[in-house]
């Protein structure tokens, strides 16, 4: 490999990373769009569709106390959820739930979600940061499931994001959870990326 291409390869891997990057110190910008996977008990499920710094995003709201409408759009601060103490939150709540920490458990089922269990699994979530309201009844065992899971499953929160509006900016929005490349992901499409360039800029030499 000459250092051409070398030099092609770190620049592209450098460029794509730092535009995936979580940082906990920059605000991002969401935006709603107003979609949801579907409705139940008179609320929306998530997926909610929308944009994160005009990317195109899903979104999964863990915060029932914050009402949002189709078109809204806030500053929010992201926290990469593997740098979350097992006593320490963003936003709502710092609690844990059978020794895991809540937005680790809120992610694992997220990520578990099947049509059947999708809003199921939703209002457990909403359950923990609204006061206790679940139409499908007590959620204690989906949690308890969820932290033996998890931890059989070495589950980290890797690939997943907070997005907490700014208080400091007085935003008004809900507070979700997103789902980003995971960072060997990235680097596989940097690298491919690179190959195309180098490719191309050979045949036009």
């Amino acid at each position: 490999m000459n250092k051409a291409f070398r030099k092609i390869l770190l620049i592209a891997a450098a460029a794509i990373l730092a535009g995936f990057a979580p940082s906990a110190f920059a605000d991002s910008t969401v935006y709603f769009n107003g979609s949801y996977a579907f409705a139940n008990n008179g609320y929306g499920i998530p997926p909610y569709g929308g944009t994160l710094d005009g990317q195109s995003a899903q979104f999964y709201c863990v915060d029932f106390t914050h009402d949002i409408a189709a078109g809204q759009q806030w500053q929010a601060i992201v926290t990469p959820l593997p740098s979350v103490g097992s006593s320490t939150a963003p936003y709502l709540t710092g609690q844990t739930i059978d020794g895991v920490n809540d937005y680790l458990l809120f992610a694992w089922l997220i990520s578990q979600m099947t049509p059947a269990n999708q809003a199921q699994y939703q209002w457990a979530i909403w359950s923990v940061t609204d006061g206790g309201y679940d139409p499908y009844g007590s959620p204690l065992s989906i949690f308890s499931n969820a932290a033996t899971q998890l931890t059989a499953a070495g589950f980290t929160g890797q690939g997943w994001e907070i997005l907490t509006p700014d208080a400091s900016l007085n935003q008004q929005g809900q507070e979700f959870l997103v789902r980003t490349p995971e960072p060997a992901s990235v680097l596989l499409l940097a690298l491919g990326l690179a190959t195309l360039f180098f490719f191309k800029r050979r045949r036009a030499l």
